[in-house]
């Protein structure tokens, strides 16, 4: 038997398919079975496969009517034999080192699940970057470096922590335990495999090395075009609530969770296409549990985040022009902070790499942001002032 096995899900990928095999097969750990799944596609990817697998015995192919990521990855968990199971996306593509590493890493310290870092690979701009801290570990401190860790240690930054398939190692025997299975026909689907283990075991372990290399802004990537199946991530948010809703800690999360699902759902929500926003709003209203005021009471949540709160609370009531119109107030307000922002000297409008500056006349009028208010400066003497925080409000930029 394999002491790794590789699940590649496959779908019209003839493009990158190649350069994702070479550096599997350049890998220095070896003992591996490479379990490629072909979920139906229409190009040459399947012809790749063929050409493959002829130059190496340990690729094997599954094909498979189109049933979208979750199934396909199901599908290669099926028949996995390796001692643990990685996934690697057939359009990314890892460091030769990486399946050793986290071999390593697990086999020395026990654990069931091991995590690494990840390059993100920006394929319209063709450039790397490594300063996202979701993906570079960077929430994990150097207390949990050479040891292993549980849950409960990164309850502090518990929605912070990477949700993906890629980066990690698991133990075969721990996914079978946990009856571990993407929920099939969903996109979105990472967060609930995730969670739906990570809360089983108290033997999680860090490799904090870039071991994969994570392609975004990808042609024909199925996030790339707000389309019905947008809809799913009120469903994947139902799903990693069951699985937090009865933990001991769930007090202590709760609405920081309640948090981040949200922004998750008005960040999908902005990139809809608008023929779908009406049932957007109504599955919302109708399935999602954020939206259960007993569960998460209005008084606690919307102080915490009132711009995210407050478009959410629109939105679950299916009035979509009343959303649109105080988005619209909202990007207003931050277009208007940031040419404030941190600078009493000058104003600032930015217009994607460009910058320019005008220097501002306080003694005739001064307008500037500081410690979360805009203050008004009229002839030195008439004043006034208005809070607005714009840490908030960075996530409405346009570069979202």
């Amino acid at each position: 038997m394999p002491e790794i096995s590789v699940i590649v899900p496959v779908y019209n990928v003839e493009k990158y398919l190649r350069n994702c095999l070479d550096t599997i097969l350049d890998q220095t750990f070896s003992d591996t079975e490479i379990i490629c799944v072909n979920d139906g596609s229409k190009d040459k990817s399947r012809d790749i496969l063929e050409e493959y697998k002829h130059k190496d015995s340990r690729i094997k192919i599954i094909d498979k009517k189109n049933g979208g990521l979750s199934s396909a990855r199901n599908a290669g968990l099926k028949i996995a034999q390796g001692k643990y199971i990685s996934f690697i996306d057939s359009d990314d593509w890892v460091e030769s080192t990486m399946l050793e590493k986290l071999y390593n890493s697990m086999e020395s310290l026990n654990t069931d699940i091991a995590i690494c870092g990840v390059h993100q690979y920006d394929e319209s701009k063709k450039e790397t970057d490594n300063t996202n801290l979701y993906f570079n570990l960077g929430y994990f401190d150097k207390r949990f470096d050479n040891r292993a860790f549980s849950y409960e240690e990164t309850l502090p930054f518990l929605m912070n922590v990477c949700v993906m398939a890629w980066n990690k190692m698991y133990r075969k025997s721990f996914l079978d335990e946990c009856h571990a299975w993407y929920p099939d026909g969903y996109i979105f689907e990472d967060g609930p495999f995730f969670f739906s283990i990570f809360f089983k075991t108290k033997k999680v372990s860090l490799v904090r090395e870039f071991l994969y290399y994570y392609r975004i802004n990808r042609k024909g990537s199925i996030c790339e075009k707000g389309g019905l199946k947008f809809l799913d991530v009120i469903d994947a948010v139902e799903f990693m609530y069951a699985s937090v809703k009865d933990l001991p800690d769930f007090e202590d999360i709760k609405y920081t969770f309640f948090r981040k699902k949200v922004e998750d759902i008005i960040f999908r929500f902005k990139h809809l296409e608008k023929k779908y926003q009406k049932r957007f709003a109504l599955k919302l209203k109708n399935e999602c549990s954020l939206g259960n005021e007993e569960l998460f009471p209005p008084s606690m949540v919307r102080g915490k985040f009132r711009y995210n709160y407050f478009l959410f609370s629109i939105l679950k009531t299916g009035n979509i022009n009343y959303y649109e119109l105080q988005l619209l107030k909202i990007k207003f307000m931050y277009k208007v902070v940031e040419i404030l922002y941190k600078n009493e000297g000058v104003y600032t409008f930015k217009y994607k790499s460009r910058e320019i500056k005008i220097k501002k006349h306080p003694k005739i009028f001064d307008i500037y942001y500081h410690e979360d208010k805009i203050h008004i400066v009229i002839m030195k003497k008439i004043k006034c002032d208005f809070g607005f925080k714009f840490s908030e409000l960075e996530k409405f930029s346009e570069d979202d």
